[in-house]
């Protein structure tokens, strides 16, 4: 029987949650191959009941979801420079370099006060969700920023209420994925909550119309930032980064100048092959080279050992939530290595009829979660789903990892049923086929 998942669920909320309004989907009919249509949702709008201006923040109570990024960085001097107060929060999603820790240190003056939540282990939980399910979006991708969004909003609620504010600034592009993700998460645990991004105030969108702007009004408040950094953005957490910039976006330019965070480049690797052993139980990694782990321990020292062999970018031209393509490049060594020992420890102890439900279920969980809907019902019930598929996948599997690759060497110890016994030839003499006798 599929197992409740309670926990992430969104809670009932004590009264009914104001409507949501119009639906943020525009539906089309868009022709397939074999001739037929199929209905397809194109975000147009935003769940929103409110649309706030900055002078309409006065005698509200404001949460930040705070970062060292440039929008951020700007809203919290917009909000000073308006004169309205704010608390604010930060998330310990598991940032290269202890990254929220160390800018609450870098930005002292900025930062007294600021709340760091340690949502690590939340956050690896759900990567090796993704990893069980073998959820990778358009090209490889395993959504870390899409699932960062999830688990953040999750996250700070608790933080929010405690602190009784009633309204929550984040630093997502506007008209993006991340404006949606924001904003349909905080509907789904915190209704009572109203998102506010400063671009929908014409006195912010009209006087800072290029990231250049931003950065000279933040840099010109003393604030810890580069100039330089208005060009690229940087979004990065226990499971990988992304890069965006002006080349990136551009498909006739290199992604060479760009590079890993997470590791060496590929050229810079060892050039002899690193040995590693992953043991998994009922579908999840829980010792590697001999030492038990967390869920973010597992990641952790996977993004070790796959680091220091070499970090591949991803150039992954993506389908994004407004039916629009853009191309992104997306490091996650950890997530490459622990998917790739999943995936043949999965075709070792998943029949195959399960094997082909969950080739239906990868993509299906992929495409909600990158939609900002891994809460949604659907989206947990093929989860579970994929999490009774892999139940018994127990074994250990040994990898190489060499030059930004991860070759299965082998795999022993795995569980084994009557629906997936293995058949041997020569290891009977060669001249017929013989199926194991498995209890």
């Amino acid at each position: 029987m599929l197992r409740a998942r309670a926990a992430n669920r969104a809670p009932e909320p004590a009264t009914a949650p104001a409507p949501l309004g119009p639906r943020a989907d525009l539906v089309v009919a868009i022709a397939n191959s074999s001739g037929g249509y199929a209905p397809v949702f194109i975000h147009r709008s935003i769940h929103k009941d409110i649309i706030l201006k900055f002078a309409e923040l006065q005698g509200k109570k404001i949460g930040i979801c705070a970062s060292g990024g440039l929008v951020s960085l700007f809203i919290t001097q917009r909000l000073k420079e308006e004169g309205v107060g704010y608390e604010q929060f930060i998330v310990d999603i598991g940032q290269p370099g202890e990254e929220a820790h160390a800018y609450c240190s870098d930005n002292i003056d900025l930062m007294q006060g600021t709340r760091v939540i340690d949502l690590k282990e939340d956050i690896a939980q759900v990567f090796l969700q993704a990893v069980r399910a073998q959820a990778q979006y358009d090209g490889g991708y395993w959504n870390t920023t899409g699932i960062a969004r999830a688990v953040t909003v999750k996250g700070l609620v608790a933080a929010l209420r405690s602190q009784q504010c009633n309204v929550l600034a984040h630093g997502a592009v506007h008209g993006g994925n991340d404006e949606f993700r924001f904003t349909y998460y905080l509907k789904m645990f915190a209704p009572e909550i109203i998102p506010f991004s400063p671009w929908e105030d014409p006195t912010t969108s009209d006087r800072f119309r290029t990231r250049a702007a931003m950065g000279d009004f933040v840099a010109d408040a003393d604030q810890a930032l580069m100039r330089s950094k208005a060009h690229h953005s940087v979004d990065a957490n226990l499971g990988g980064v992304s890069h965006e910039s002006r080349e990136v976006e551009l498909l006739s330019n290199s992604t060479n100048s760009i590079a890993p965070i997470m590791g060496v480049r590929v050229a810079d690797a060892p050039d002899q092959p690193e040995r590693c052993t992953i043991v998994f139980k009922n579908g999840l990694p829980v010792e590697i080279n001999g030492q038990a782990v967390s869920a973010y321990q597992a990641i952790a020292m996977a993004n070790q050992i796959a680091g220091r062999n070499g970090v591949v970018l991803k150039n992954v031209l993506e389908n994004r939530m407004n039916g629009t393509k853009g191309r992104g490049l997306y490091e996650s060594p950890g997530l490459d290595l622990l998917g790739t020992a999943a995936r043949h420890l999965f075709q070792a102890t998943v029949d195959k009829d399960g094997w082909e439900l969950m080739r239906f279920l990868s993509p299906f969980i992929a495409r909600q979660t990158y939609a900002g809907r891994l809460y949604d019902p659907a989206t947990q019930i093929a989860l579970a789903s994929a999490e009774e598929l892999t139940e018994n996948a127990s074994g250990v599997v040994e990898m190489l990892a060499f030059k930004g690759t991860y070759l299965v060497d082998r795999v022993r110890d795995y569980s084994k049923s009557r629906f997936t016994a293995q058949q041997f030839r020569f290891a009977h003499g060669g001249q017929k086929w013989i199926t194991e006798a498995v209890a």
